[in-house]
């Protein structure tokens, strides 16, 4: 009884404490309310799945109108993974959601995400910078054009220009004749830097640089040599950038095989086009440290195992192809048959076709690819082909790792 008398005098006496059936009724009516609540919460809990349904069918008929307008779709933008700022006192990234929080790793360690990025060293491939300015080789003094009298000299301020020069000049070359005791008539040569042409090294190179690197068409870059005086005519430009290659030939042929030394991982891709009436496929074979492309007309598997093997000209059946016809399912009496033929060398690819129609493979075709296939893998581990390198592509290339 005192606890109730000191709380009601607690109250504020203005509001008169409810009677016995003005509380019945308060309590029917708080009851109501509460039934209430709860009917508007289910229907709200409706309302948000119908919206739901409803965004979705939104979305779906968006994309059906700008796939039939042929309008550009939406962009997949992926979520930003650039490691945190170095103010950042903790390194921790993003959580997902939103949220600062992110779970701590068992061993109490702080999570940073730099730890993720490789950081630079000396083989990593940088931008290029300006290059320094080029030494003076000429200098002028140049003074006021109106100089009032009675004015000394007071210094002078430098004001460096960089100038570019293109200038014909023609070099003459005595080749000496001697007469032998004998009879015979020797005379100097010209210098190999010509490979055999009139126009001197640094002028080929700059030919072969426009040409091929700036893509400036033969008849653009034949009326600048002769804006710039040099005497040349068409078809000794055509000779310049089409004969007398020899040593980049042989260099792109020995791209692929050095690049594949030196690789731990190739990605290849390839591209179809026509051309005067026949499929032709462009493969690439390219990593961080090169880039080889091969021009064939086909793009199945044993067409990148030959492009592969192009460095090599000599083909081997060993234990590693009949390795990979087995595990590739081939039947056992052709692998009975193959094993006869183990450490076989085939000096080219023509005699490993003729080898082929020899042993009863001229007329299956489908038998006849999958074979090949197995060959040209075995003999790839034979020339140094490391087994463990892998390879990305989109299916078109086997798995050589």
């Amino acid at each position: 009884m005192r606890q109730s008398c000191n709380l009601s005098s607690n109250l504020n006496p203005m509001i008169p404490l409810p009677t016995k059936g003005q509380s019945t009724n308060l309590l029917k009516f708080i009851a109501q309310l509460q039934g209430q609540i709860v009917q508007l919460q289910e229907q709200v809990v409706r309302l948000r799945e119908l919206n739901v349904q409803q965004q979705a069918r939104i979305e779906v008929l968006e994309n059906e109108i700008i796939r039939l307008k042929k309008l550009n779709p939406k962009p997949n933008i992926k979520p930003s993974t650039k490691p945190p700022d170095d103010n950042d006192p903790d390194g921790s990234p993003p959580s997902s959601d939103g949220n600062a929080e992110t779970e701590a790793p068992e061993d109490g360690e702080s999570y940073s995400r730099k730890s993720e990025v490789e950081r630079p060293d000396d083989t990593t491939r940088r931008q290029r910078s300006q290059p320094d300015s080029p030494p003076v080789s000429e200098e002028h003094c140049l003074s006021p054009d109106d100089i009032p009298e009675g004015s000394v000299r007071h210094g002078r301020e430098s004001f460096t220009v960089q100038e570019f020069e293109i200038k014909a000049k023609s070099v003459r070359y005595w080749l000496e004749q001697w007469l032998t005791p004998e009879g015979k008539t020797i005379s100097g040569r010209p210098p190999d830097s010509l490979h055999g042409h009139h126009f001197g090294s640094q002028l080929q190179a700059f030919i072969l640089l426009q040409h091929y690197g700036c893509a400036v068409t033969q008849p653009q870059l034949l009326e600048l040599l002769w804006d710039a005086g040099v005497s040349i005519s068409a078809g000794e430009l055509s000779n310049l950038l089409t004969k007398g290659h020899d040593d980049f030939h042989t260099e792109k042929d020995e791209l692929l095989a050095t690049g594949i030394r030196c690789s731990h991982y190739l990605q290849t891709d390839d591209t179809g086009a026509r051309h005067k009436g026949q499929n032709g496929y462009c493969t690439v074979v390219v990593n961080e440290l090169f880039t080889w492309f091969g021009t064939t007309g086909s793009k199945s598997r044993e067409n990148f195992l030959t492009l592969l093997h192009r460095p090599w000209p000599v083909y081997v059946l060993n234990r590693h192809g009949l390795d990979y016809l087995e595990k590739h399912g081939l039947s056992k009496k052709w692998l009975r048959l193959l094993e006869q033929y183990s450490e076989v060398h085939f000096l080219s690819l023509k005699a490993w076709e003729d080898f082929m129609d020899d042993i009863g493979f001229k007329e299956r075709p489908g038998l006849r690819r999958s074979i090949s296939e197995g060959m040209l893998y075995g003999s790839l581990m034979h020339h140094g082909f490391d087994r463990h390198m892998v390879t990305f592509s989109d299916g078109a290339s086997p798995d050589i790792s």
